[in-house]
């Protein structure tokens, strides 16, 4: 029986503790040997993780809010020991992103739909990244780091407002802090490349849940396991009560487009970024930085992605649907010219996962141009 270590955080939530680990512990219980250790003020996750390590743990589990599940993931990154979470948190970002449930899927059994995702065993390898500032150096990050705007709201949400509302307190708070939002200078090295502007947010993010609007407004969908970072930055308009007005009004339309389309926000003149592995940003004057939800220091700052470098535990996928099925067979019969007939017997033995991603590696090698194929084929 595999060795799992179950690191509790006895403060997170607003249920019963005691009750919510013994239902919790039993479940796991029956399908792994299970040892149960819980944070306490001097007491840090990272240090559970780090001896849970040193023990020959199998799995980790993290059941808490988004510090103590990143706290646990910065342990395990690189380590290729699965991380299983049991969310519990105010916004349980992380694992929205993922797909885990949380009270946002069901208020009173989304415990134990965790748990069951554990159980499922399906692992998925997701991005992470090294960001240091003027505090920190080469502190992993699972989520996202906010600087300006974003920092300020993070930081300025109020805790009881966050017990009471969960994700929609950082709307509120959002909202005040758009009245009084004003740009500053930055200069964003991307990849190698130097760009300087007026801004009053930069969003840098591996993963983030539909909420945090910005880390999806320019590019429709923040990826966590493509290899890269999306950043994004957001200008403000400035002057009197018309540009405050109009800046609600702005981040209104942004959170409207991100929750309810899949499409990208085309406002170049408002919202501008991409896709990049390593970021640099330098602001005048030096800006706040929040990294997954903690204020940690200022800026300049730095973000490096470190590709599939954590194991998480997520849900499985959903069994394809018949029309899913029927254009993956579509698409092979066109690509090696056979009968659909043939074509669906390959997809039968392949599975249409694997199948689509043949598709999609076909397609990423017919893209290329002909200069780089020829290079690619002559080395």
């Amino acid at each position: 029986m595999k060795r799992a270590f179950l690191i509790y955080n006895p403060v997170a939530g607003q249920e019963n503790p005691a009750t919510i680990l013994g239902d919790i512990a039993l479940k796991l219980s029956e399908h792994y040997q299970l040892t149960v250790v819980q944070t306490k003020p001097d007491v840090q996750p990272e240090e559970l993780a780090k001896q849970a390590l040193k023990e020959k743990a199998d799995l980790i589990i993290a059941s808490g809010g988004d510090g103590t599940v990143g706290a646990v993931a910065g342990v395990l990154v690189g380590t290729g020991v699965p991380l299983g979470i049991v969310p519990r948190g105010t916004a349980n970002a992380f694992s929205v992103a993922l797909g885990i449930p949380t009270h946002l899927d069901d208020p009173t059994g989304f415990q134990n739909a965790a748990a069951d995702v554990i159980l499922s065993g399906h692992t998925k390898e997701v991005d992470t990244a090294l960001v240091t500032t003027s505090e920190v150096t080469d502190y992993p990050m699972i989520l996202l780091m906010g600087i300006g705007y974003e920092a300020e709201m993070c930081d300025a949400a109020d805790r009881d407002l966050k017990n009471a509302l969960g994700p929609l307190a950082y709307v509120i708070s959002g909202a005040q802090k758009l009245l009084t939002a004003s740009n500053f200078k930055a200069t964003v090295h991307v990849d190698g490349e130097t760009a300087e502007g007026e801004v009053a947010a930069i969003t840098v993010a591996n993963a983030a849940p539909p909420f945090s609007v910005l880390a999806h407004g320019h590019t429709g969908e923040c990826i966590y396991d493509d290899g890269k970072l999306e950043a994004i930055g957001y200008v403000a308009e400035e002057g009197g009560v018309t540009a405050k007005v109009s800046n609600v009004v702005n981040m209104a339309r942004l959170f409207s487009g991100v929750m309810f389309s899949d499409d990208p926000v085309q406002n170049e003149e408002k919202i501008f970024g991409g896709r990049y592995s390593d970021i640099k940003i330098e602001c005048d004057p030096p800006q706040k930085v929040v990294l997954d939800g903690e204020l940690l220091g200022t800026t300049p700052v730095t973000a490096r992605v470190l590709p599939s470098s954590l194991r998480v535990l997520v849900p499985p996928p959903a069994a394809p649907t018949a029309e899913e099925s029927a254009e993956v067979v579509r698409k092979i019969a066109e690509q090696e010219g056979v009968d659909e007939a043939v074509a669906a017997i390959v997809v039968d033995k392949l599975g249409v996962p694997a199948a689509a991603k043949v598709v999609e590696d076909s397609q990423q090698v017919a893209d290329k141009p002909v200069v780089a194929s020829s290079t690619e084929q002559s080395r």
